[in-house]
């Protein structure tokens, strides 16, 4: 989303001028800054405009210079969630999983870095330090993998029994199923475009059941998988269930981006409370 107000953005502009000269100078504890006054000057919610995108990246990178992990870290999760309509080339899984990595979390680094080797095909990795792919052994085949035609049979089985149930409102038997196919998934399951859909739909399970922290724990993971950050339905649903566990800004968020990727469509079958929240806190 573009920025309307002028002064705002000729604000922007003089910031990013004067960050640029800081960064030339190799002042980059004052580039920080400056781009940190950046972020500030955006509208709220900041994620959702183009620029909080460049911001976030920015200084994501730039603390990475200054081997200043923690505040690395910071940013590259706030990237997650900026400009939603960017197209999805897995640079923010790579981006945050570098920053695990530098954080010492290597379970989170393993998984955010494969997703990026499928979204980018290995284009992310290209000119990096080789320690991001080489130290994870086998990674690089890992990703070149597709399910085995026994796995995947047997996953499309059980979703369709999963499917029948849930028509059927046998929401715990539908989990069951949904369940069971997940765990046919080969580590680390989020790799896999399969787990997406599976995550998504267990979690509309829960959503069903009005268990809306189950339900939320499952979009969240859902998110996790291949391409699912350009999936209106999964932030629709994680936004509902953050609404109903009353937790306001995150649920507008995730409600802002499948406005955002999927228009007012995607909320005419849904209760109406939803889009009146969302409407009442953005400018559509």
């Amino acid at each position: 989303m573009e920025i309307q107000d002028q002064n705002i953005i000729t604000t922007l502009e003089t910031l990013w001028q004067e960050a640029e000269v800081l960064f030339t100078n190799d002042d980059l504890a004052g580039y920080t800054d400056k781009l940190a006054a950046a972020w500030e000057m955006l509208p709220v919610p900041r994620q959702a405009y183009d620029d909080s995108y460049e911001i976030a990246l920015a200084l994501a990178e730039t603390y990475s210079a200054l081997n200043e992990y923690p505040a690395m870290l910071h940013w590259a999760e706030i990237l997650q969630d900026c400009d939603p309509e960017r197209m999805d080339d897995g640079e923010r899984e790579f981006v945050l999983g570098k920053a695990f990595f530098e954080n010492g979390d290597m379970d989170k680094a393993e998984k955010l870095l494969v997703q990026a080797m499928y979204k980018s095909e290995g284009q992310v990795f290209e000119g990096e330090d080789p320690k991001y792919l080489e130290v994870f052994q086998g990674l690089a085949a890992m990703v070149e993998e597709e399910l085995s035609v026994d796995i995947y049979e047997q996953v499309e089985i059980l979703s369709e029994e999963g499917n029948a149930l849930a028509d059927e409102d046998d929401f715990d038997g539908a989990i069951a199923k949904f369940t069971t196919a997940l765990t046919l998934l080969p580590e680390p399951r989020s790799a896999w475009e399969a787990s997406t859909w599976l995550y998504a739909s267990i979690g509309d399970m829960y959503f069903f059941k009005e268990d809306y922290t189950m339900a939320a724990d499952h979009f969240f993971n859902a998110l996790n998988g291949p391409d699912a950050q350009s999936i209106g339905f999964v932030h629709l649903r994680l936004g509902e269930s953050l609404y109903e566990l009353q937790q306001s800004d995150k649920a507008l968020e995730h409600l802002l981006r499948a406005y955002m990727l999927e228009g007012t469509e995607i909320f005419e079958e849904e209760d109406s409370r939803y889009f009146d929240f969302l409407k009442e806190r953005v400018q559509l």
